[in-house]
């Protein structure tokens, strides 16, 4: 009965009887050859349809946030250029251009300014002609092609162009509603060939090698051995799970099943600013060679390898059975980092641990870019805010002082009555005060560029502190090159700025300390640098993002206007201003400034933020 069962099993890997193997050997290979075709056939089909969706919702976002750009501007009080508008959404690297256009072709607006009035190109430099531009059927749906147009073959989403309040928009096609304009967002086809070539050759190695490695294992059943066959596929299952581990672009550390730290792959040890593993890509800490983690060789406990918010996460995955996504703020490789971690045990198949997995991602330059976005909404909120409080509070205080200067002139000099008229003469006076900051933030900052020699403007600047300075003990050093930096700036502007944080400096060292200002212009750089540095307090790592946030201050007396004034001075140069500072050692400010002046009709550059 046995044997009957033996010789029944019949199958991929189970040697065929005499007569009937070749057959059997034949078959199984057509079906394997066929099964690795048609999956790999559709693996690329969904990567492509995959990739196409991204390029396509990509050019929809783009779009959707250019019109919400439009009609933002045109509901906010100053308005937003269009032409600016567009040229700064064209910026990103992989949009090609962006056209707005009427239904004969003319173009009404384009990322290229050089192109206004023109007509869209298609292949080999011919025009577009509107029947070519109609057939392509714009609605308000956003609709994509792979179409020649503007010189090169691009990935176009284009749409009916309605800025308007959604409650005014008409249906229908663009072209047929009487001439509405049509947008074109020309997006770079090199990510969607780039893709299309990566995983062709991705799915032809996978294939080719699934194709051959089933071959061979059908060819060579008779011949191998079960046991080493196992051996020789658990080493290369532990290769490549290392090699995956080292080249992941995320961090991952490795704690065995007592919770000590055994392996990092490249991106933690970058992420936590430890050793770099040998030249092999072996991770470190493995025991093996004198290797290290962060110079302490053999596996370790959290606490002796990791930082402490990390450490602390270790310990509670070892303990309980999963670390759902948690985002920590830690100390690593010389800067506060924004971590978000996350993990999971590794079990054999009887459910007994093996190990742990901790993934840590660094989300540092997301939180500062939305940290951006909230500044700037912030102070649209306040420029918003600004009008209606100066026109209602401006009037009924000039009328309050005018009656409080009347009934203190009625009253004798030196009379209580007389001193609390002119309290309210002077809170008055400071009420209008904090009411021309608060509008000059909202307003536009207007600059009037000039040839400025900054060297002799900063030295103007460090004599308007001399005094305060000696009176706080605090020395005051400049380095500026020999020859004469002259800078397109509104000197008055900049005087305020590097004013305001020259001030701050001085207030940050009540104890005496260094200021040192250094002005560097390379001749192949487009911006210059000033740098001003102080030894005082330093400023707290929750308090750093808010600095330039208007009416955010730790001063008693502050308005919290300063910074944030400065921060639109900068921008309103096409600079930028940032900051970085460690409580106890002071802060460090960069003011960046272009080298040469923007042409007219130019919106003025990116910002640095903190």
């Amino acid at each position: 009965m046995k044997e009957a069962t033996q010789s029944g099993r019949k199958g991929l890997f189970i040697p065929p009887q005499a007569g009937s193997g070749i057959a059997g050997t034949l078959g199984a290979v057509v079906v394997l050859v066929f099964g690795v075709v048609f999956l790999t056939g559709l693996s690329l089909d969904r990567s492509q349809t995959a990739m196409v969706r991204f390029l396509a919702e990509k050019g929809v976002a783009i779009l959707s946030a250019l019109e919400g750009g439009v009609r933002s501007g045109a509901r906010s009080r100053g308005g937003v250029r269009f032409q600016y508008l567009i040229e700064e959404v064209a910026a990103r690297p992989d949009v090609r251009f962006i056209a707005v256009v009427m239904p004969d072709g003319t173009i009404l607006a384009h990322s290229d300014p050089r192109r206004l009035g023109g007509v869209l190109f298609a292949e080999e430099g011919r025009e577009f002609r509107p029947e070519e531009l109609a057939a392509l059927h714009p609605t308000e749906t956003p609709s994509w092609a792979i179409v020649d147009m503007e010189g090169a073959p691009s990935f176009v989403v284009y749409k009916a162009f309605q800025p308007r309040s959604r409650h005014k928009e008409k249906k229908g096609t663009a072209f047929a509603s009487g001439g509405e304009p049509c947008v074109f967002l020309g997006l770079d086809l090199a990510p969607l060939e780039a893709a299309q070539a990566r995983d062709r050759k991705r799915a032809l190695l996978i294939g080719g090698g699934v194709l051959l490695a089933g071959m061979m294992a059908l060819l060579g059943l008779h011949a191998l051995d079960r046991v080493r066959a196992s051996r020789r596929g658990q080493r290369a299952a532990e290769a490549l799970a290392d090699k995956l581990a080292v080249t992941l672009p995320d961090g991952l550390v490795l704690l065995d099943a007592r919770g000590r730290v055994v392996q990092l792959n490249n991106a933690a040890l970058r992420l936590l600013g430890l050793d770099s593993p040998d030249a092999s890509g072996s991770l470190p800490g493995t025991g093996g060679g004198g290797q290290t983690i962060g110079g302490v060789s053999g596996p370790r406990k959290p606490h002796e390898v990791l930082p402490s918010p990390l450490a602390d996460l270790a310990t509670r995955l070892v303990r309980g059975d999963v670390l759902p996504d948690t985002e920590v703020i830690t100390p690593c490789g010389g800067r506060i980092r924004h971590l978000s971690v996350r993990g999971g045990h590794v079990n054999d198949g009887e459910k007994e641990r093996l190990g742990s997995l901790m993934f840590l991602r660094d989300m540092t330059d997301v939180r500062r870019l939305e940290a951006a976005v909230r500044r700037r909404e912030k102070l649209a909120a306040v420029g918003n805010l600004a009008a209606g409080v100066a026109h209602e509070l401006r009037n009924p205080l000039s009328s309050i002082k005018g009656y409080a200067t009347y009934f203190g002139g009625r009253f004798p000099e030196g009379s209580s009555d007389r001193e609390a008229a002119e309290i309210m003469v002077r809170e008055v006076d400071r009420l209008n005060r904090a009411i021309g900051d608060l509008v000059g933030l909202s307003r536009p900052t207007d600059v009037k560029p000039r040839p400025t020699d900054m060297a002799r403007l900063i030295a103007d600047i460090l004599r308007l502190i001399e005094q305060d300075a000696a009176a706080r003990s605090v020395r005051i050093r400049l380095e500026a090159p020999d020859d004469a930096v002259v800078l397109p700036v509104d000197p008055d502007r900049m005087r305020q700025v590097l004013l305001n944080v020259c001030l701050n400096a001085l207030q940050a060292m009540p104890g005496g300390g260094d200021l040192a200002l250094s002005l560097t212009a390379p001749p192949d750089a487009d911006m210059a640098c000033i740098e001003v540095r102080d030894t005082g307090e330093g400023i707290a790592p929750d308090v750093l993002p808010h600095i330039f946030d208007a009416y955010f201050t730790t001063k008693s007396q502050g308005t919290g206007l300063g910074l944030a004034t400065a921060h639109k001075i900068m921008e309103a140069h096409g600079g930028g201003i940032s900051v970085a500072s460690e409580p106890g050692r002071g802060t460090l400010f960069r003011l960046y400034l272009p080298m040469r002046q923007a042409p007219p009709g130019d919106p003025a550059g990116s910002a640095t933020g903190a």
